[in-house]
């Protein structure tokens, strides 16, 4: 009886609809020293990078708490940017439930998940949030591994296109 094992295709980042622009959002987290960084890519139904941006942050509690910074990050820009239709996507599931829940977030990141839920009800005609595979992330992933490794404590950048 031989059994047959199946592996799921590796996810690959998908566009969106047209007139939608994407925000993917990661996060790095370094326990020992209580620090990270943030990274978030916001890319046209072409897959073109219109803005990018990663930071680092220099007092951080948790993973779950890097990871909502760098949503948020992400969300602020896009509003500022004047885009009106978007989806926010990231590979943290805890995240992802909590900014879909309407009940209140007492958690550590609450006040965080409560102002992201403000901007996409007041900037935005649609907002999606989804759950990618970590597959679908890389660019955010490295971006925030770049503001956790690159940039000074602290500080943050926002760049046109990716660097390479």
């Amino acid at each position: 009886n031989e059994k047959k094992i199946t592996c799921a295709a590796q996810c690959t980042w998908r566009p969106p609809q047209e007139d939608i622009y994407k925000i993917n959002s990661d996060r790095s987290f370094d326990p020992t020293k209580r620090s990270g960084g943030w990274g978030f890519v916001i890319r046209n139904n072409n897959g073109e990078v219109l803005a990018a941006g990663a930071g680092n942050i220099s007092y951080v509690s948790s993973v779950l708490h890097t990871e909502v910074i760098a949503a948020y990050k992400g969300v602020l820009q896009v509003a500022q940017l004047g885009m009106s239709q978007i989806v926010l996507e990231m590979d943290a599931t805890m995240l992802v439930a909590a900014l879909k829940s309407s009940s209140v977030d007492r958690s550590s990141i609450g006040a965080l998940v409560f102002k992201i839920r403000d901007v996409m009800q007041s900037e935005f005609s649609s907002c999606t949030v989804s759950l990618c595979n970590r597959n679908c992330n890389k660019v955010a992933d490295c971006l925030a591994l770049h503001g956790a490794y690159v940039l000074e404590s602290g500080s943050d950048m926002l760049m046109s296109q990716v660097p390479s």
